[in-house]
């Protein structure tokens, strides 16, 4: 049997809401009271969309930020955001030559009150992204060895991976995306701000749901199982879903989404990010979330006799398709757009397709091979 499993963020739907949720989440962290409080900017949760293409331009250097982090293999918009907004702070609190000494660098607002007067030099993010060769693995002790230099400190705890830094970036982005009424159904938490009206109400597919609809249809009836597995969490994935009626099509347990790669995460046998570039949430979604190969899964095993397709936009998604043997295609769709095309010739990548509704022919054409 074949088994096609798909991306959805610069697959399904663009990813473009996603990176200005991302970047919006930097700058509230940056300029609200609530946070760092710095003095450029007079934070609202009102901005139009020039205001949120400009604030994106800055935070993320027109976009060079998201281009080398989808280059390195990082695929989740809440990492993204964290080591961002993590390289800004620690470079505030350099510049402010901070006596470092029993203080809590997760407390942001009260050491907002201490450099609430620095400007922010954006360009430290390209600076740092381009001090090394990074991985999706590496980055994350690269920024802890940042901090521990920069800072002159023995403990960065506070900037470890699913840390309290990282915590609050996800929390920012969950607010901004889902909107105040729904944060805390996907978070545990009530919103802090109370008239985000959420990104997830204004979706763009790249291109029409019934197209997609129409092309998962065929393939069912070709006898080809069909899934997802995703970096957005469960929630932010099954509403536009439900919208456009694509959950008529999908087995509830044949998508997996950043919800259950932290809940694997959070157990005892898990070790490090299961996180793309790490096939686990491709896998979750190949055995139907069968607790008999969790197992198999956390170690990036592929033991199933179906012949795996992976559909994706990102290196990342490559990658998760090499460690698990399975074959992949490439939608032109993702940041880059077409740009990316020699990345994938890099890889060895030979089947890419102008959009997703490109997939149905090489997928039937091998199938009934």
């Amino acid at each position: 049997m074949t088994v096609v499993l798909f991306d959805v963020d610069g697959v399904f739907l663009s990813e473009e809401r996603c990176f200005d949720v991302s970047a919006l989440a930097v700058h509230e962290m940056l300029y609200s009271p609530r946070y760092l409080n710095l003095d450029k900017y007079q934070f609202r949760t009102d901005y139009s969309d020039q205001e949120i293409k400009e604030i994106r331009a800055e935070v993320f250097s027109n976009d060079e930020v998201l281009d080398r982090f989808k280059q390195m293999g990082l695929n989740s918009n809440w990492d993204m955001l964290f080591v961002t907004f993590s390289i800004l702070y620690i470079e505030l609190m350099r510049n402010a030559d901070l006596k470092m000494e029993g203080m809590d660098l997760a407390d942001i607002q009260g050491v907002g009150a201490m450099v609430n007067t620095q400007e922010v030099d954006y360009k430290k993010v390209v600076e740092f992204l381009k001090g090394d060769t990074y991985t999706k693995d590496s980055i994350y002790d690269a920024l802890m060895t940042y901090a521990r230099e920069k800072l002159n400190i023995e403990d960065a705890s506070a900037f470890e991976m699913a840390g309290p830094i990282w915590e609050k970036g996800q929390y920012k982005y969950q607010e901004w995306y889902l909107g105040s009424s729904d944060v805390k159904t996907s978070t545990g938490i009530e919103a802090e701000e109370p008239d985000k009206p959420g990104f997830i109400h204004d979706e763009e597919w790249i291109v029409a749901p019934e197209d997609i609809r129409g092309m998962l249809k065929r393939l069912l009836d070709a006898g080809v199982e069909i899934g997802v597995a995703t970096g957005r969490p469960r929630q932010e994935t099954l509403i536009p879903f439900h919208q456009e009626r694509l959950m008529d099509i999908f087995r509830n347990n044949r998508i997996s989404t950043a919800s259950e790669v932290l809940a694997a995460e959070a157990t005892d046998q898990a070790e490090g990010s299961l996180a793309k570039p790490h096939p686990y949430s491709y896998l979750w979604s190949l055995y139907e979330h069968d607790e008999v190969h969790f197992e198999d899964a956390l170690n990036q095993r592929n033991t199933s006799d179906d012949k795996v397709v992976i559909v994706g936009d990102s290196v990342a998604d490559y990658y998760c398709a090499e460690a698990i043997g399975a074959e992949f295609i490439a939608t032109l769709t993702g940041l880059t757009g077409r740009a990316i095309i020699p990345n994938f010739e890099a890889l060895g990548v030979t089947d890419m397709v102008e959009d997703v509704l490109g997939v149905e022919e090489i997928i039937l054409k091998n199938h009934h091979s």
